[in-house]
């Protein structure tokens, strides 16, 4: 049995396909924000430090400044998985999970999680372009 999403997508997917692809829009990360919750967090790309090279990190949620650095130079794929574990960070922090008591209250296990899930959800959404577009169009509906 086909749900009436499943044909929805599907529907979308063969009108897609029927179609010239798009000139694409570039948008840039670099002084953007994000609506999340009751706030804004601004997005700053930054040049990669020594510091953060050594640590391998791509990118840093500053909770007190409402702010994400993300790091030039990554490949794109890299980009959008960083912007996601990023968010991420955001929203369970701002769910208090990272509280005391909460489920990723530890640092480890915090990082651990939004590792794990921004990593499935970049192959996702890098496996399933549609599904990104089929999602704006019902948003905007």
């Amino acid at each position: 049995m086909v749900s009436k999403l499943e044909k929805e997508a599907l529907a979308f997917v063969k009108k897609k396909e029927g179609t010239k692809p798009s000139t694409r829009k570039i948008i840039s990360l670099h002084n953007r924000s994000l609506k999340v919750g009751y706030r804004n967090i601004n997005i700053q790309v930054v040049t990669p430090s020594i510091i953060k090279d050594n640590t391998n990190e791509y990118g840093e949620y500053f909770p007190h400044r409402h702010s994400i650095e993300i790091q030039t130079a990554q490949k794109p794929l890299d980009e959008v998985n960083t912007i996601l574990h990023e968010l991420l960070h955001v929203v369970i922090m701002d769910i208090g999970e990272t509280q005391k008591g909460g489920l990723l209250a530890d640092d480890e296990t915090e990082e651990k999680f939004v590792y794990n899930v921004a990593n499935y959800l970049t192959q996702v959404f890098r496996d399933n372009k549609w599904l990104l577009t089929y999602m704006q169009n019902k948003f905007n509906e």
